[in-house]
């Protein structure tokens, strides 16, 4: 990762744009959409950045700006394409402490400017640090697809309950969980089929409960461990874990994928079912992380059956093979797994 990402509030706060023309103009629109008063300077702007003039927060100065201009600016953005205006922005803008964006001049930049996909309240940035702008829109329309457009919508609603839940639910991992419950449950659902009512019942509800405590084992196989081969179930359960076990050999890239506050242990393979055990009796929701496929391997049998036994919530979710010459193949079915792997057979119900 090239840059830290960080959403900065900006409301109230100055904003300087030097420039006339569409890239301007942008940057301008975005500010304001932010809440960010702007300041917009050119001698001759172009019909978008003068479309901007009567909206609130937006000012347009028509002249190239000077030193004073920059006293109090938290941003400063260049988009003038003229190296002498850019260079004159970056070294004032600096100079009074401003963030500096300059448009197409990685060298002058502080920062960089994200593609976005915006629901209302929920807003997902985009970032390929400057290397590659296109995946970035590309990524960009994939994720609009993807992405139902009344999610800001429930963000919104679901926000009006944050007071009563903290004050209902003073644990914040039982929190935390109440919330996931929300978003990923009947509750969204509800919402988002228009039955606000229906929706509004099921958190009176489940506020009743005080959020669920219980914990659990899900052992996922992370066949060779490529993190672009795991499934969206495994992910799902990766996402919501407290404790990640896993063996020496899960890559960083792997371990990404997990959530970033869980805490993750590197754990003997002798021991690991033990500290699954001790894990889940303490309420968290652990994911065991073993390599191959998860099946067929009679050492590992025992280890499931002692965690079902020991009263224990457990599922298994299957890997997917490894590449063998760039391509995904099956893993073979039947036989121990090899002495360094962990892997599970799933116990079907009788």
């Amino acid at each position: 990762m090239k840059h830290l990402p960080v959403f900065l509030d900006v409301k109230d706060r100055s904003i300087l744009v030097d420039g006339g023309g569409t890239g301007a103009a942008r940057r301008a629109e975005r500010a304001l959409s932010a809440g960010a008063k702007v300041r917009s300077f050119d001698p001759v702007p172009g019909d978008e950045v003068l479309s901007l003039i009567g909206r609130d927060g937006f000012t347009h100065v028509a002249r190239i700006p000077v030193a004073e201009d920059f006293t109090g600016v938290i941003i400063a953005y260049g988009a003038s394409d003229d190296p002498t205006r850019d260079a004159f922005l970056h070294k004032h803008g600096k100079a009074a402490g401003a963030l500096v964006n300059v448009a197409d001049v990685k060298p002058l930049c502080d920062f960089i400017t994200p593609s976005v996909v915006e629901r209302d309240a929920v807003t997902v940035a985009i970032s390929t640090g400057g290397t590659a702008p296109v995946i970035g829109r590309v990524l960009r329309a994939r994720i609009e697809a993807m992405l139902p457009t009344g999610y800001g919508q429930l963000a919104r609603f679901l926000s009006g309950f944050r007071a009563t839940i903290e004050t209902k639910i003073t644990n914040s991992r039982t929190r935390r969980r109440f919330w996931e419950a929300m978003i990923d449950g009947p509750i969204s659902d509800r919402y988002l089929a228009g039955d606000v009512a229906g929706a509004t019942v099921l958190i009176d509800e489940a506020l009743a409960q005080n959020g669920d405590e219980s914990g659990g084992v899900t052992i996922i196989g992370i066949g060779s461990g490529e993190a672009d081969l795991v499934t969206f179930r495994a992910l799902g359960a990766m996402q919501r874990a407290d404790l990640v076990l896993h063996g020496v050999n899960a890559t960083p890239e792997l371990l990404a994928l997990t959530r970033r506050d869980a805490e993750r242990v590197v754990s003997n393979p002798a021991q690991i079912a033990q500290v699954a055990l001790i894990g889940a009796r303490a309420r968290q929701r652990v994911v065991w992380l073993v390599e191959g496929s998860a099946q067929n391997a009679p050492e590992i049998d025992a280890a499931h059956d002692a965690l079902r036994q020991a009263g224990v919530a457990t599922q298994i979710i299957p890997g997917v093979a490894p590449r063998q010459g760039g391509n995904v193949v099956p893993l073979p079915l039947g036989g121990a797994a090899p002495e360094h792997a962990l892997s599970l057979t799933p116990r079907r119900a009788p």
